[in-house]
C-alpha cells in the first residue's frame, strides 16, 4: 500500500425521518440558510421542500432559495446562486438532492468566497482557500458527494466539463434519510446503482497493487450489495431495507475511504463518461453504464487476471480459465445492466450523433489531462477515440 492521509470530517445523521433535523443542524452555523436544489415545482410535489422549510422555520432559520438546479449542473445556472449568496451571505448552504444539486452547492459556496471568475477553481488557475459550510441532504444516492470534496461543473459556454477536489467542499453535516428516496423511478435508481458501481470499479480495476484483499473484497462485496438491492428494488421500489443499504453504500463507494493506498486511479470511466455528458447531457449514472462495458472491453487483455476475479467474486463464474472467465464477467455486467434498465450502448443512451466520437474523443483527452493521467495511463486521441467505438 502506498502512503496516504484520510480524513472525514462529515457528521453522518442517518436514518428514516432524520430529515427533520435538517433545521436543527443548520441553526448550528448561523440564523441564515441557502437551499440548493432542483426545480421549484418538483421538489415542492414530492414533499421535499416542505420537509426542509418546516425544519429550518421551527429552528428559527431564515431560508434563501435557488432553485432550478440541472441534473448535469452548468456555470452558468449557478451563477444566480453566487450572486445570491454574495448579497445575502448565508451562514450555510443546503444542498437538497443528489449529487448534481451537491456538486452545485459547493460551486456556490467556493465561489461566494471569491471575487475573481469563479470558473477559475475548475481550471486549477485559483486556490479554494475558504467556502460557505454545507449540509447535503440526499434524496438521489449515487455519487459520494455527500462524504467528498469533489464537485463536477459543466461550462455550457466552453462546452467543458470539469471536476475539481478540494477537501474544504467536503460538507460539514450529509443528513441520510432512506424516505427521501422511495420515490425515485426504478431507472433513475438503475442510473444510480450504475454510478455506484462505476466508483467501485475504477479505483478495483486500474490500481496496481499486488495484494489489497481488503479494497478488492469491498469493491466485490459492495457490487454484489447494490445488486441485491436492485432485485428487491425491482419488484418493489420502495422496499425500505434495499433503499437503506443502496444509500449507505453510495456514500462510501467514492469517499476516499475505500480505495486509500490505490495510489494514482485510473479514472477512464469517468473521463469518457463525463464527455457523454458534456456533449449530449446524458445522465451521469446512463453514461456510466455505458463507459464501464467499454473500459472493459478496452483493456481486456491487460487485465485479464483482474477482470477474472471480479467474475468469480461479483458474479459467481466458475470457469478456472482466466480469459473465459473474463469474458463471462463482462457478459453477466452488460446482462445486469440490461436487467435493471440501464443503457450499454451510445445510442440506448439517446447518442445517435454520427460525429459523437469526434466531438468526445478530443474533449476526454483534455479531462485525462487535467486529471494528470495522460503520462500514467498512456492516454492519446487515438485511445480515446478506439474506447468510444466500444460504447457502439
Amino acid at each position: 500500500m502506498y502512503n496516504f492521509e484520510f480524513v472525514l470530517p462529515t457528521k453522518i445523521i442517518f436514518g428514516a425521518g432524520e430529515v427533520k433535523r435538517v433545521g436543527e443542524q443548520a441553526a448550528t452555523f448561523g440564523k441564515k440558510a441557502m437551499l440548493v436544489t432542483y426545480d421549484e415545482k418538483l421538489v415542492k410535489d414530492l414533499g421535499f421542500y416542505d420537509k426542509v422549510a418546516n425544519s429550518c422555520r421551527e429552528a428559527g432559520v431564515e431560508l434563501l432559495h435557488h432553485f432550478g438546479v440541472q441534473s448535469n449542473p452548468t456555470a452558468e445556472q449557478a451563477a444566480s446562486g453566487i450572486a445570491l449568496a454574495k448579497k445575502e451571505k448565508p451562514d450555510v448552504l443546503i444542498a437538497l438532492g443528489g449529487g448534481s444539486a451537491m456538486d452545485c452547492a459547493k460551486f456556490i459556496g467556493v465561489a461566494a468566497k471569491y471575487d475573481g471568475d469563479p470558473w477559475d477553481f475548475p481550471t486549477g488557475k485559483a486556490e479554494i482557500k475558504d467556502s460557505i459550510p454545507v449540509i447535503a441532504v440526499v434524496t438521489i444516492p449515487a455519487t459520494s458527494s455527500e462524504l467528498n470534496g469533489t464537485a463536477v461543473i459543466t461550462n455550457e459556454t466552453l462546452r467543458r466539463k470539469d471536476g475539481f477536489v478540494n477537501p474544504i467542499m467536503k460538507p460539514k453535516v450529509a443528513i441520510l434519510d432512506p424516505e427521501l428516496t422511495y420515490t425515485i423511478p426504478i431507472r433513475q435508481t438503475a442510473y444510480s446503482a450504475a454510478d455506484i458501481v462505476s466508483h467501485l470499479l475504477e479505483h478495483y480495476l486500474g490500481h496496481q497493487l499486488s495484494f489489497a484483499p481488503y479494497q478488492d473484497h469491498f469493491c466485490e462485496g459492495g457490487i454484489r450489495s447494490i445488486m441485491e438491492c436492485m432485485d428487491r428494488l425491482l419488484v418493489d421500489p420502495q422496499d425500505h431495507d434495499a433503499r437503506a443499504v443502496m444509500m449507505w453504500q453510495a456514500a462510501f463507494a467514492w469517499n476516499g475511504f475505500y480505495d486509500c493506498g490505490f495510489g494514482l486511479p485510473n479514472s477512464n470511466i469517468h473521463i469518457l463518461g463525463h464527455s457523454l455528458s458534456n456533449f449530449y447531457n446524458t445522465p451521469h449514472g446512463a453514461a456510466m453504464s455505458v463507459t464501464i462495458l467499454a473500459t472493459l472491453r478496452y483493456y481486456l487483455k491487460e487485465r485479464t487476471a483482474k477482470y477474472a476475479q471480479m467474475a468469480r467474486e461479483v458474479f459467481g463464474v466458475r470457469d478456472k480459465d482466466d480469459m473465459i472467465a473474463a469474458q463471462a464477467g463482462i457478459a453477466a455486467m452488460e446482462a445486469w445492466f440490461k436487467k435493471i434498465g440501464a443503457p450499454t450502448t451510445l445510442a440506448e443512451a439517446g447518442i445517435t450523433d454520427p460525429d459523437a466520437i469526434d466531438k468526445m474523443a478530443p474533449d476526454a483527452l483534455k479531462t485525462a489531462e487535467a486529471w494528470g493521467e495522460v503520462e500514467a495511463y498512456g492516454y492519446t486521441e487515438q485511445v480515446m477515440r478506439e474506447q468510444f467505438e466500444l460504447c457502439k
